[in-house]
């Protein structure tokens, strides 16, 4: 690290900790500091950019992602007795009330601005999209009414880019507020660093929002920045969390960001962002962000080690927070310090352990596991459950254990891989496909976790691929039903044959023993996605252009009705 940024970090914290008031009572959990002011946040990015002379700037390591199933492309929301639907730029409606499924408005909400819309946020009468654009983020609202009926409204930019992961993981909606994380690489040779804070400019219907002035959202006082030492030769990020509020008529927003190295990964819990910082190179200098979402001060701590993907976190409702963590990389140390390509750890700390980023996490927070050596890692936590396994290899075996640290972990011999793990109810379900079989294994969860069964559902001879998901509802206690999304990738026969069969599998949960009800399939335009809908009591799968739904009758899944959505049927 520099000696002049290390000094006037040094300084910085000095002069915040000599302006914090004394309190009577006892001391107050420590934060990361925040800026007195803009001539002091002006001042630090000035000398970190001096530091790193004419270093190029450096894109943030990509956070990591989890992995896409095979619904990804298509986003669905209610509002009443309709469904709202986002699919490739286009913006529809379709009443499904009084056992009807008729689409009732389509718009093009590409035209609203550059953007590639990525996910969407339905809210009382409002419905935003959310896309990226250059340089930041684009936000459209929309006015839909009770009868489905959708009018744009407005446009608002947002100088905050989604970068590295899917949007989907980098929003959320939690009641009538929209909630996105972005990790943004400051530019050491830019005139105006203050320039790349987040800001926010909008415009009404009929008005470019390009041309009306940015107003910042994140004044000096809500910039932080850990204790920890930050090298500039490693990159400057600007980590920021921004809070949109969906319930007034013109869009308001507020973002609160930390200042620090490139994210490894970062989760989006109810009630905060978790960011795992780590240098390019090694992990020497990680820490662990956490930044609520109540525009509170953010806590960190300084951790070793790296997760593999957003579902390595969770903030469990006793005050904790629990990661999956292993080696950053080939030939990185692990959370031990050592390199060790097949070190796991649970590391499990008080989310009072967060504090101003100068503590680092205890040894004995640091739960060992059995060595692990697939690089296909894929986990989930399932209510006081953490289980993994290996999406590569089906003879790997399936761990859990639970997370509060009572009890050893349980190995489970599983004879497919773990391509994806999913709650099914009170228990779980493990997919993964070999040998021209799709399996799904339930896992009973009680006070010891144990394989219940297995169904296997044999999969087409001549496909070359196969994506699948898992969507579940539970209709009882022990019982519910499963939509499984298929796409299975083959070799053309014929000339104008599609090259992917897309379908949705359906299957009876009863007592972790699974049987197939039936298959809604796709007849016709893109065949690029499926996607399972358990809405209102009824069954639904979207499936490229297609919305289908099934009734049971006498224990079978048949097709009713279906529309078309494609451009040429819009209203």
């Amino acid at each position: 690290m520099s000696h002049y940024l290390a000094a006037g970090l040094a300084l910085l914290l000095a002069a915040l900790a000599g302006c914090q008031p004394r309190a009577s009572g006892p001391a107050p959990q420590k934060t990361m500091h925040a800026f007195q002011d803009e001539a002091q946040l002006d001042a630090f990015l000035k000398d970190a950019a001096e530091q790193a002379g004419e270093r190029t700037a450096e894109a943030a390591v990509p956070p990591a992602g989890a992995p896409a199933d095979a619904g990804a492309s298509a986003i669905v929301r209610e509002h009443g007795r309709h469904l709202v639907l986002l699919r490739r730029g286009r913006l529809l409606t379709v009443d499904i009330g009084k056992d009807q499924l008729k689409l009732v408005a389509a718009l093009d909400a590409r035209a609203q601005g550059d953007e590639v819309q990525e996910e969407m946020a339905v809210a009382d009468g409002t419905v935003a999209l959310i896309g990226r654009r250059p340089g930041g983020t684009g936000i459209a609202l929309f006015d839909i009414d009770a009868a489905g009926r959708l009018r744009y409204r407005a446009s608002y930019q947002l100088r905050a880019g989604l970068h590295g992961a899917a949007m989907q993981e980098s929003v959320r909606q939690i009641g009538s507020k929209l909630v996105l994380y972005s990790a943004l690489a400051l530019d050491p040779l830019a005139a105006d660093q203050l320039a790349a804070l987040p800001a926010l400019r909008g415009a009404l219907a009929g008005a470019d929002p390009a041309a009306a002035p940015f107003t910042r959202i994140a004044p000096a006082n809500r910039i932080h920045v850990s204790e920890a030492p930050i090298d500039p030769d490693l990159g400057l990020v600007l980590h920021s969390v921004t809070v949109c509020d969906l319930a007034m008529r013109a869009l308001r927003c507020d973002a609160s960001a930390v200042l620090g190295p490139p994210a490894r990964a970062f989760h989006m819990a109810p009630e905060a962002v978790y960011v795992w910082s780590a240098p390019h190179k090694d992990d020497a200098g990680a820490s662990l962000y956490r930044m609520p979402l109540n525009g509170g001060a953010p806590g960190a701590i300084r951790v070793s080690g790296a997760p593999h993907d957003p579902s390595a976190f969770h903030e469990s409702a006793d005050g904790h927070v629990n990661v999956l963590v292993g080696p950053a990389g080939a030939g990185q140390p692990s959370w031990r310090g050592q390199a060790g390509a097949d070190d796991l750890a649970l590391l499990r700390l008080p989310l009072t352990a967060l504090s101003d980023g100068s503590e680092s996490a205890a040894p004995s927070s640091y739960k060992q596991l059995p060595a692990f050596a697939s690089q296909q890692l894929r986990s989930r936590y399932v209510g006081p459950w953490l289980l993994y396994g290996s999406a590569g290899d089906g003879g790997a075996p399936l761990y859990a254990l639970r997370w509060d640290g009572t009890g050893a972990p349980q190995r489970l011999a599983l004879a497919h891989p773990a391509e994806h793990i999913a709650p099914m109810g009170d228990d779980a379900v493990v997919t993964g496909q070999a040998q021209g079989e799709l399996s799904l294994s339930s896992v009973r969860l009680r006070q010891q976790a144990a394989l219940a069964n297995t169904h296997v559902h044999a999969l087409a001879e001549d496909s070359t691929a196969v994506r699948h998901g898992f969507h579940y509802t539970s209709q009882r206690p022990g019982q519910g039903m499963v939509g499984l999304p298929l796409v299975q990738t083959r070799q053309p026969q014929a000339a104008g044959e599609p090259d992917n069969v897309v379908s949705v599998l359906y299957l009876r949960n009863t007592a972790l023993k699974l049987r197939e009800l039936g298959t809604l399939k796709a007849q016709g335009g893109e065949r690029g996605d499926a996607l399972p809908l358990f809405v209102q009591g009824r069954v639904f799968a979207l499936m490229g252009d297609e919305l289908v739904e099934g009734k049971l009758k006498n224990g079978r899944l048949r097709e009713v009705r279906r529309i078309d959505l494609a451009p040429a049927s819009a209203q």
